[in-house]
């Protein structure tokens, strides 16, 4: 039986793998002068995404907002 990971852990494992095919294009589409492939770099970026994301659901599941409005 799998259990379904909680949504930050899931965008981190993502991220992983973007960071880990950007590594990859990176070796095989390597430009001249040096230049990093851009679809590298859109995975490295997408990754960050990621984990930016990963990092606002952990906090939320740390600090629930309360439904309820303390002003009524």
């Amino acid at each position: 039986m799998r259990c379904i990971q909680h949504p930050a852990q899931t965008l981190r494992n993502f991220a992983d793998w973007l960071d880990a095919q950007s590594y990859r294009y990176d070796r095989l589409l390597w430009r001249n002068n040096g230049e990093r492939s851009t679809v590298a770099e859109t995975y490295r970026q997408i990754a960050s995404q990621a984990r930016q994301h990963a990092y606002r659901y952990a906090r939320l599941a740390e600090h629930p907002q309360n439904s309820e409005n303390p002003h009524d």
